[in-house]
């Protein structure tokens, strides 16, 4: 009894032996961490000239040769950038690669580009070299490419960081000095920030957000500055404009807007600002164009503009399409209703009246803030 009890002592020593020793065996094998380096860089080539364009969507592709694990499991890859010069010690900046890292490139955006520019103390407005090269690793294990490449990059004139928002506020404007009611302005497609507002005497400035310690922005001449506030001497409407990018600003005064007939080639009614980018007016005549065999029912809007020098000009807002050949029913899409601007030609980018509309009288709505896209609403009675 006493000997059967032994042998499956001793056979689960051996078993746990075993165990051990394999399970020892397996962690030897699963910790080899041997990578090879990279060997080449592909793209982009050495002294590849960029010109920065943070404010697009546009990318740079870097692009190398695969680095090897010796147990043939993943090599995990890092785009490091250092100052002309520098030695990859402490880069200025790294990144993982496509794919979460396992992939032998990497598409970098203008905006980040831009910015480790900034941090290796090229300044807006001039250009300056980059190094870059990769680092391959596998656990613990890290290896430098065996070369580095150098390129130049042109940087805009504008901000480094390009706010996700930005808002009107001060006394001069219309949420006041609150910032909590400070007014959004809207995002457009070209990266461009815009509000119509209005303004009356007193202090308004800029901010990238309505709530705690903003940063604010300011206009100097023609210049977006950080910091700082504007004055406004007395009321007027504006459409401002903010081009983080280029450092860029605008202000432009609308003195006048109205519904533009084409066949008339005329305004027909001007329409009365009433707050929050959106003019309003009632009771406006309808009248179609007789030309005999046909009538002409097509419109769109007018604003009368005055820039910083006074200089007066015309600025038409209309459809987002050419030629709309039939007029707007119950079922059209509201994207027939969106506003957008336009050129000066007499007939193209208009609206059509809804059917029925001739010799009545139309209540106008134009939208122009940033709750939604530009659009107008054309109730007929």
């Amino acid at each position: 009894m006493i000997h059967n009890i032994k042998l499956k002592i001793y056979s689960i020593l051996a078993a746990t032996l075993a165990i051990t020793g394999f399970a020892s065996c397996e962690k030897e094998k699963s910790i080899n961490s041997n990578i090879s380096t990279v060997k080449e860089l592909y793209y982009p080539e050495v002294g590849k000239y960029l010109k920065l364009q943070p404010a697009t969507t546009a990318v740079v592709s870097f692009e190398w040769s695969p680095a090897r694990a010796e147990d043939g499991s993943l090599v995990m890859y890092e785009v490091a950038f250092d100052t002309l010069g520098g030695d990859f010690q402490r880069p200025i900046y790294t990144i993982a690669s496509n794919g979460n890292g396992v992939q032998n490139a990497l598409s970098l955006s203008h905006k980040i580009l831009n910015s480790i520019a900034s941090k290796a103390g090229i300044q807006p407005s001039t250009s300056g070299s980059l190094q870059w090269t990769v680092i391959a690793s596998k656990g613990l294990n890290e290896k430098k490419a065996e070369a580095s490449r150098t390129i130049v990059v042109e940087r805009p004139s504008g901000f480094t960081e390009i706010p996700s928002s930005v808002f009107i506020t001060g006394a001069a404007t219309e949420g006041g000095a609150d910032l909590a009611n400070a007014q959004p302005m809207r995002l457009n497609a070209d990266g461009v920030f815009e509000i119509f507002t209005r303004l009356k005497a007193g202090a308004f400035q800029f901010v990238d957000r309505n709530n705690g310690t903003p940063v604010t922005y300011s206009i100097q001449g023609t210049r977006l500055a950080e910091g700082g506030d504007n004055q406004q001497a007395a009321e007027k409407i504006y459409r401002i404009r903010l081009d983080f990018a280029n450092a860029a600003a605008e202000m432009t005064e609308i003195t006048g807007v109205g519904v533009f007939a084409s066949a008339y080639n005329k305004t027909i009614g001007t329409l009365a600002y009433a707050g929050n980018g959106t003019w309003k007016s009632t009771n406006i005549p309808i009248a179609y164009y007789d030309f005999g065999s046909w009538k002409d029912d097509r419109f769109k809007f007018q604003f009368l503009t005055a820039d910083a020098g006074g200089t007066a000009g015309v600025q038409y807002y209309g459809s987002v399409n050419q030629s709309n050949s039939t007029p707007p029913d119950a079922n059209t899409p509201a994207a027939y209703y969106s506003i957008v601007p336009v050129d000066n030609s007499q007939w193209d980018f208009t609206y059509k009246y809804p059917a029925g509309s001739d010799g009545k009288t139309g209540d106008f709505t134009l939208q122009m803030n940033a709750a939604a896209d530009y659009n107008y609403k054309l109730t007929v009675h």
